[in-house]
């Protein structure tokens, strides 16, 4: 007989197993998502919003953390720059 009018025997459908994602085929697809790091989307909006602004200066530095001989002498030239002050209002 000829082989192609045979009767052909009907196989069992099968549950198709999904491909196992985390294989070297498939790379890291397995994996979670990175999360983004740092995008500047909306932060120069967010800045103009209430107008950029100059730092408002001080009227007087701090002296924090400064050479504690440069202060020593800062003290003693304005108490002293007083007092020739007042020497040449009494003239």
């Amino acid at each position: 007989e000829n082989p192609s009018l045979q009767r052909r025997r009907r196989r069992r459908p099968t549950a198709r197993r999904a491909p196992l994602l985390s294989s070297p085929r498939f790379g890291s697809l397995g994996e979670m998502a990175k999360s983004k790091n740092h995008t500047a989307h909306n932060q120069s909006y967010k800045a103009h919003k209430n107008g950029i602004k100059k730092p408002k200066r001080n009227r007087q530095t701090s002296t924090k953390g400064m050479d504690p001989k440069f202060l020593r002498n800062l003290r003693y030239s304005r108490k002293h720059n007083k007092k020739s002050g007042e020497v040449e209002a009494e003239e």
